[in-house]
């Protein structure tokens, strides 16, 4: 290269002086010198790889994936599922399409028509803004004009009107929060009170109402935890025709106001996570005051999850359950264990060991809701229990969930239904009445769940358990020994619908506690589809109580209808 550079040097100098004065010619120096040039050549040329054609070569639909790539088929494991059981739940976010500029709103409203006039209507709306303010409502209507409950006797009503409403105010921000007010307003027949009766089935009145306060941290937050006040109002009552009780017409009114707080925190320590939670409830019962307290209860638990390697997961702690109860002069402080311990053996299975003594409040219109009982004998008082102690296993088979537990309940005020004779005109006759008495529950539960072929899900649950109540060494009234949970449900392609199985069986069961009123076992099975025209219209149907008349009764005097089919729209957006 060097050589090249000095012959063009060369020629530069011979070109300019050909075109010089001779007169001022000066010779070149030509005597020898060494030039040298450092550096580096570099010299690009264009690819010569040949770049794919679009629509003739174009990329592998499946990247090719080395053979010891394999993907990740262990279950997954999280410490908060030590945590011990609470009733509140952390607030529903705003729908992920609320995160862009816009504001849609959603809504679902669905109307059905069936058979005894049999009618329906659910209504929800809600309506997203950007600054995180979300209001919403909802409506939800049931009613009938009733069946015929007994052949013989025919002229016995059995209508009911069912009606809930809500509405609400949420927010979330740098706090999670939310207001709701609602209300309900329930009628109905008892007509299991006169089966065998010359009467009128008596009728029975309901309406409340409530306003419910939430407050909690938002999801960016590392500390996990909500408050949740409740103040609710409840009034009932029922008439009986004239003879029943009376000469005359009488009619029974229970009054109920409540307040009800609970309350939850985890805090992340260096060694786990510290639980905090804590509830109470207090309630006045036909009140002359505001707040007149004849049943108060609290509970309150602290419990610290250990995550000790990759395969024990580890939670202690302790729990205080306190009651007192005026009508029934109850007054009693418990304190109890919490554990918790979940051993991974391997990624597919797993052992659990818990223990978690909780209380459980009833508000009247729960009580009046499940059961058909008398009003006189209404007390909503809370049940705890000291002693929930389960252990179990867990195996994972590809699409295949096989669980299988037992365990011990000891309660030593629990809620139950019983048959006791009353007078009813002139006659004894017997009747549902609640009562409250310590309980002891042992079960064995085996459970399946799995993924067919063809998106065809299903599970079903047996549970064989033996509840008796100490003081007098009889079986629990209207406690089976064998309870089973049937779950089929098929999702049409493209999201175009759904179609649902559910069943629900409860053994051979006895409704008092000489066991001389037997009730027969009571099986229900409903099926339910829906079928979307278009994302916004779809069709809605149902056939419930597909079992005979003689599995249709789950409280004595009290058959439900046969085959009820009910047919209606959807509308959503």
């Amino acid at each position: 290269m060097g050589y090249l550079l000095l012959g063009s040097g060369s020629l530069t100098l011979s070109a300019w002086a050909q075109v010089t004065d001779t007169a001022q010619v000066v010779l070149p120096d030509l005597a020898p010198r060494e030039i040298e040039i450092r550096g580096t050549l570099e010299i690009s040329f264009p690819s010569l790889q040949r770049q794919p054609l679009v629509g003739f070569n174009p990329p592998p639909l499946v990247p090719q994936v080395s053979p010891d790539r394999q993907p990740y088929i262990e279950p997954y494991s999280e410490a908060a599922r030590l945590a011990g059981p609470v009733s509140l739940q952390r607030p529903v976010p705003p729908a992920i399409a609320t995160i862009g500029s816009g504001r849609p709103a959603r809504g679902l409203f669905e109307g059905a028509l069936g058979r005894y006039v049999t009618r329906s209507f659910n209504g929800y709306l809600e309506q997203s803004f950007s600054n995180g303010l979300m209001p919403y409502g909802a409506v939800r209507y049931t009613g009938s004009n009733g069946f015929v409950p007994f052949a013989d006797r025919p002229e016995i009503e059995t209508p009911y009107d069912l009606l809930n409403v809500q509405a609400g105010l949420a927010y979330s921000g740098p706090v999670h929060a939310g207001l709701e007010v609602g209300g309900f307003a329930h009628t109905y027949r008892l007509y299991g009170l006169v089966e065998t009766l010359p009467f009128d089935a008596p009728q029975r009145e309901g309406t409340g109402a409530y306003a419910q306060l939430w407050l909690g941290p938002s999801a960016q937050d590392d500390v996990e935890g909500g408050l949740e006040l409740r103040l609710s109002s409840s009034r009932y009552r029922t008439t009986y025709p004239e003879g029943f009780f009376s000469p005359a017409a009488e009619t029974y009114r229970r009054l109920e106001r409540r307040l009800d707080a609970q309350g939850q925190l985890a805090l992340p320590l260096t060694a786990g996570t510290l639980h905090l939670d804590a509830q109470g409830h207090l309630a006045g019962i036909d009140p002359s005051g505001f707040l007149e307290s004849d049943v108060w209860s609290l509970s309150g638990g602290a419990s610290l999850a250990l995550p000790l390697g990759s395969t024990l997961q580890l939670s202690i702690g302790g729990r205080v359950l306190v009651l007192e109860a005026t009508p029934t002069r109850t007054r009693a402080t418990y304190v109890s264990p919490v554990l918790a311990v979940d051993v991974s053996l391997t990624p597919r299975s797993r052992l659990y060991v818990r223990q978690q003594p909780h209380l459980i409040p009833y508000r009247l219109d729960e009580l009046l809701r499940e059961m058909p009982i008398l009003d006189d004998s209404v007390l909503p008082q809370p049940a705890l229990h000291t002693v929930d102690l389960e252990a179990g296993s867990e195996v994972f088979f590809r699409a295949v969930r096989l669980r299988a537990a037992g365990g011990f309940r000891a309660s030593p005020f629990e809620r139950y239904a019983v048959l006791s004779r009353r007078l009813v005109g002139t006659e004894l006759r017997y009747l549902t009445q609640l009562g409250y008495a310590q309980q002891r529950r042992y079960y064995a539960q085996g459970e399946i769940a799995m993924t067919l072929p063809g998106s065809l899900q299903g599970s079903l649950r047996l549970t064989y358990q033996q509840v008796r109540l100490p003081e007098v060494d009889r079986p629990v009234p209207y406690e089976p020994s064998w309870r089973g949970q049937l779950l089929l449900a098929y999702p049409l392609p493209k999201q175009r619908g759904l179609v649902q199985l559910t069943g629900s069986y409860e053994g051979l069961r006895y409704a008092d506690l000489s066991q001389t009123q037997r009730v027969s076992p009571y099986l229900d099975i409903d099926l339910q589809a829906t079928y979307q025209l278009t994302p916004a219209i779809g069709f809605i149907g149902s056939l419930e109580n597909l079992t005979p008349g003689t599995y249709r009764s789950r409280w004595l005097g009290y058959p439900e209808p046969h085959v009820l089919l009910s047919v209606g729209m959807r509308i959503r957006w």
